[in-house]
């Protein structure tokens, strides 16, 4: 059997009302139970009601008391048939505890899809995406038990740690093709997209649980591990710089630094100390890494497992000169600038994990 579970995170309570009464109609349900923060909701007799201050330890408590191992989460801002229940009811009813399964939203004129995600395509769905489809999805109460909902502020956050969790213990997650509820385009915004806040505490869910080659598995472990090791580094530091915490962003690149000395990591602590304000710090260490990056590409070693090798060297040499006379004429600010996009034009590294528009936009 399946306990559902219905947030109440509609905009008119008379939707959450609805659902519940849809649910209960089908009859495929261990339990039904609401979960809100509006003391004033009315109970319903098809479901029990859960309030808390906030809707994740709304649902938190929900769960706990849920009667089956296998939970529903479903957003009261979904649009259902009967059938549509009924539908999901029997697919789940064949599905393994293994699995979890996400039913994928449509606004009407298009599908919120669900990014990739397997322990090899995790990192790479989280730089691309910020909007995680989590308002209909099933999974289980041993699942959301890893994940501490405290540490949360949205339900999308919730699910997205729980099922990124999963992924250690070998579960699936795969999208429905048998339904995709019904949401409004505003409902789909306010509840499926993270910040940034929220995208860097997914992305330590990621690195808490599955191993640095799972996450990074088109490096080259087995001949060139430090070198590998090192370059996963940058890309999550670069990654927590983007989503705004430069605290694990600095701790990566620490651990990057133990095992290779490459132009990344300073171009990488430049980017963070401009951001912060510290212009002299920054413009050392920006001209560090520009100095390194043609120093590895003019005497470049064949043992060496990155490369380098940027598609307009004129333009490099260009900014690199309009940064030095900045530089001479005590401008510090046009320096950094001149000398960020240098590194930017040498290495696409930095365009490819969104570091250059966090940058930009600070």
């Amino acid at each position: 059997m399946i306990s559902a579970l219905i947030v109440d995170d509609s905009l008119n309570q008379a939707n959450t009302q609805l659902l519940a009464r849809l649910f209960s109609d089908v009859g495929a349900f261990a339990d039904i139970t609401v979960v809100s923060t509006r003391e004033q909701l009315e109970p319903t007799a098809s479901a029990s009601l859960v309030i808390a201050d906030n809707i994740v330890d709304a649902l938190a408590q929900g769960i706990a008391a849920a009667a089956s191992k296998r939970t529903l989460i479903v957003s009261s801002a979904l649009t259902f048939s009967t059938d549509d229940i009924s539908r999901m009811a029997a697919e789940l009813e064949t599905r393994s505890m293994l699995e979890h399964t996400v039913f994928e939203p449509s606004t009407g004129r298009s599908i919120l899809e669900l990014p990739e995600m397997t322990p090899d395509t995790i990192i790479e769905s989280m730089k691309h995406n910020s909007v995680w489809p989590f308002v209909c999805l099933a999974t289980t109460r041993y699942a959301l038990s890893a994940t501490t909902p405290s540490g949360c502020t949205s339900v999308a956050e919730y699910l997205a740690q729980t099922l990124i969790r999963s992924l250690s213990d070998g579960d699936t997650v795969r999208s429905s093709t048998s339904v995709n509820p019904l949401m409004n385009p505003v409902d789909a915004a306010r509840l499926t997209e993270l910040s940034g806040a929220q995208l860097a505490r997914c992305l330590h869910a990621a690195v808490d649980s599955l191993n640095i080659e799972e996450l990074f598995p088109h490096h080259n472990w087995l001949s060139h591990s430090k070198e590998s090791a090192a370059a996963s580094y940058h890309s999550l530091a670069a990654l927590f710089i983007r989503f705004g915490d430069k605290t694990a962003a600095t701790q990566c690149l620490e651990c990057s630094q133990r095992l290779d000395d490459s132009p990344r990591y300073f171009a990488l602590k430049g980017i963070m100390q401009n951001e912060s304000g510290e212009t002299l710090g920054a413009v050392a260490n920006f001209v560090s890494s520009l100095q390194m990056y043609e120093e590895r590409t003019m005497n470049g070693s064949t043992s060496r497992y990155i490369t380098f090798s940027p598609n307009d060297m004129e333009a490099v040499q260009t900014r690199l000169a309009q940064g030095l006379n900045a530089l001479n004429s005590n401008d510090n600010s046009r320096a950094i600038e001149h000398f960020r996009e240098a590194v930017f034009q040498f290495d696409p590294f930095f365009v490819q994990h969104g570091v250059e528009r966090s940058n930009k936009n600070s």
